[in-house]
């Protein structure tokens, strides 16, 4: 059939069809997989998808019991029920411990276990980030780091990058801004950047990230006296440089432990976390109203410690909120009447992760299939 269609009429035919589908019309035949493989019909799969009146969410959480859980990933539809769309393999084996979520853009999946990897589910295709650079060869292994993940409109690629913390023991020293590095998927390597992020700290292990109109953004800190001062340092994936927003005022001086930067129904938000007979609860949420505005901070709800309710989700265009209880399971949260309402989806408390999700053909060139085979060389 290519040898009687014009590339101009293939490539308008496989813009409506799935990502699977499309896996298999590149096989085909080489005229078909030019078609199928360009950044150009890429970007304009992606668009397509974007814009579709079907909007889905991705959910993790684990189940089973302390001794041995296991994870499991489901797209859902963006409904009040959460209805189920499809049930995702997750391929890997990770047996020394729990993957962290790095981030989602645009259906592919960013996450830490032994390794750093990059997933898109749709086709079952994933990357192993190396552990190398020029960096770690010329200081060693760091202290501690911090990861983004993110995609850049103008290169038309998907970035990691990496804040490589290396401690200052000198005493009374400040301690040293990190070394900054990014990794470029159609690259495959990391290479270090000139920009410098300010002097500042991540919490080690616990630090969350979010992309919001192309910027990575970490909860960041600096140690005054005993106490904290807390703000949000942002990276700039398209231009690679630093800068930083302002928090509220009350929450400047919380402890950095506490606090959670995410998205919410699409903005830029922090929830605070408060603690409770040695249990941690949904204190506040905040919104960026008007981003880059730090004025625009406005507080979206609070919680009393006495609610059977776990951390935030997501939030709905309807001012409904995705929540987790402290059953281990996702419930529906109306703030304005105070009411939950649980969906019958369950797992273990404090392992949901609930994000947007598009399908897309990311990786289909950079990306190994994964099957069982592969799976364990990730282990």
């Amino acid at each position: 059939m290519s040898g009687y269609l014009p590339q101009e009429v293939l490539f308008n035919i496989f813009l409506d069809l799935p990502p699977k589908t499309l896996v298999l019309c590149s096989c085909v035949s080489k005229s078909w997989r030019s078609v199928i493989a360009s950044p150009t019909f890429f970007t304009a799969h992606l668009n397509q998808s974007l814009t579709c009146n079907r909007k889905l969410l991705i959910l993790r959480r684990y189940y089973g019991n302390r001794s041995k859980q296991e994870v499991r990933y489901s797209l859902h539809f963006d409904t009040e029920t959460l209805d189920l769309y499809q049930e995702l393999k997750f391929p890997f084996v990770n047996r020394n411990g729990d993957f962290k979520i790095v981030g989602f853009c645009n259906g592919l999946v960013c996450f830490l276990g032994l390794d750093l990897l990059l997933w898109n589910p749709s086709i079952q295709r994933a990357v192993v980030v190396p552990r190398t650079s020029d960096i770690l060869t010329i200081y060693g292994v760091p202290d501690y780091y911090a990861l983004g993940f993110g995609f850049d409109s103008r290169a038309n690629d998907y970035k990691v990058v990496r804040l490589l913390y290396f401690e200052d023991k000198t005493p009374f020293i400040y301690k040293r801004s990190p070394k900054v590095e990014v990794y470029e998927v159609t690259k495959g390597s990391w290479r270090g950047i000139e920009n410098k992020a300010p002097r500042c700290e991540i919490i080690k292990s616990g630090w969350t990230q979010a992309f919001v109109d192309g910027v990575v953004h970490w909860i960041a800190y600096r140690e005054i006296g005993r106490g904290y001062r807390c703000f949000i340092l942002r990276f700039d994936i398209v231009e690679e440089c630093f800068n930083t927003i302002a928090l509220p005022e009350c929450l400047v001086n919380s402890s950095p432990y506490d606090l959670k930067v995410a998205v919410l129904g699409g903005a830029l938000s922090i929830m605070l976390c408060g603690w409770y007979c040695f249990e941690t609860y949904m204190s506040s949420v905040w919104v960026l109203q008007k981003y880059d505005i730090p004025e625009s901070w406005t507080k979206l709800i609070s919680f009393d410690r006495s609610q059977e309710l776990g951390m935030v989700l997501g939030l709905r265009e309807n001012g409904e909120m995705l929540m987790e209880s402290k059953r281990g399971e996702v419930v529906l949260y109306k703030p304005e009447i105070q009411i939950m309402k649980g969906l019958g989806i369950y797992g273990t408390e404090g392992t949901f992760y609930l994000n947007t999700y598009v399908e897309s053909l990311a990786l289909l060139n950079e990306g190994k299939g994964i099957s069982e085979k592969v799976a364990e060389v990730y282990d």
